[in-house]
């Protein structure tokens, strides 16, 4: 990730170079059948209703992987096929921040939101479309999970909260989290520490909470390390119940600003549905699902 974009005037760029886009464009209408169904499966799954709000905890692990641009992403998914409303907090403290990335009309802040009704919420958060919302929140006032969030969830179907590893706030939150994603970076010294982690869930008896984890392997630097064999990490942290999705490179998110969905790689788009499909089944299923978007 290039920071030093951040706050910068930044020329866009699509994550598939132009030959791919034309390509593609070409080829639309003649799409296999399976391409068809799966795409409408992933549709489906996104679509799954919830009795209560979900709430879904996203953090890197302490990796330094991109993990606000995955929520970003996951929540303007979820936002985008579903009925009800979504909510993304920011609990990262970093820049460029999470309304940055969803393009939101302002930050909001969860300290300043009146969760009396609806429309007194709305004063408090920043609006990105009328079904999707973002808000920000102190990284280590773990207070503000039961004044704050609670409160205020309420009125969404899907509550995505992105955070720092070890902070109070994210840590207060994670444990009554329905599922939860760990972005971790391409490298095999990342993928080695969620491996940890998720040996350590397994010997102290918490083989349920590997269960409600998916792990984004996100190679957000091109070829970060060309030494991982991705499809067999994937293999081997399955063990543990979790789900690993890799994410490639793409050079629109690499920018570090807004994410333009009409920008990102296609390929992308359908890996960060699949992720957001996951999550969301974990959190109403309590586990993996063979569900609709699986």
């Amino acid at each position: 990730m290039n920071t030093e974009q951040v706050g910068q005037s930044v020329t866009p760029v699509s994550g598939d170079r132009w030959a791919r886009r034309v390509g593609r464009a070409v080829l639309r209408p003649f799409r296999p059948v399976d391409e068809v169904a799966r795409t409408i499966a992933l549709g489906a799954g996104l679509q799954r209703s919830t009795a209560t709000g979900r709430r879904i905890a996203v953090d890197d692990l302490g990796t330094g992987a991109d993990a606000a641009v995955v929520a970003a992403l996951m929540a303007r998914a979820l936002a985008h096929f579903r009925h009800d409303r979504v909510l993304a907090v920011d609990a990262t403290g970093r820049e460029p921040s999470l309304a940055t990335r969803l393009g939101a009309a302002g930050p909001g802040d969860l300290a300043r939101t009146d969760a009396a009704v609806f429309e007194t919420v709305c004063e408090g958060l920043g609006e990105v479309t009328d079904r999707l919302w973002t808000a920000r929140t102190d990284p280590a006032d773990a207070d503000a999970y039961a004044a704050g969030l609670l409160p205020v969830s309420r009125f969404f179907g899907v509550t995505l909260v992105v955070g720092e590893h070890g902070g109070g706030f994210l840590e207060t939150v994670a444990p009554g989290a329905h599922a939860r994603v760990r972005v971790v970076r391409a490298t095999r010294d990342a993928v080695l520490r969620v491996g940890r982690e998720l040996d350590v869930m397994a010997a102290e008896g918490r083989s349920r909470e590997a269960e409600r984890t998916v792990v984004v392997v996100f190679d957000q630097e091109r070829g970060e390390d060309r030494g991982l064999d991705v499809a067999r990490t994937a293999k081997i942290i399955a063990e543990s119940g979790a789900e690993v999705i890799a994410l490639p490179h793409d050079r629109h998110l690499a920018q570090g600003t807004a994410v333009l969905p009409r920008r990102i790689a296609e390929n992308t788009h359908r890996l960060v549905q699949t992720v957001a499909v996951a999550a969301l089944d974990r959190a109403i299923d309590g586990g993996p699902s063979t569900g609709s978007g699986r």
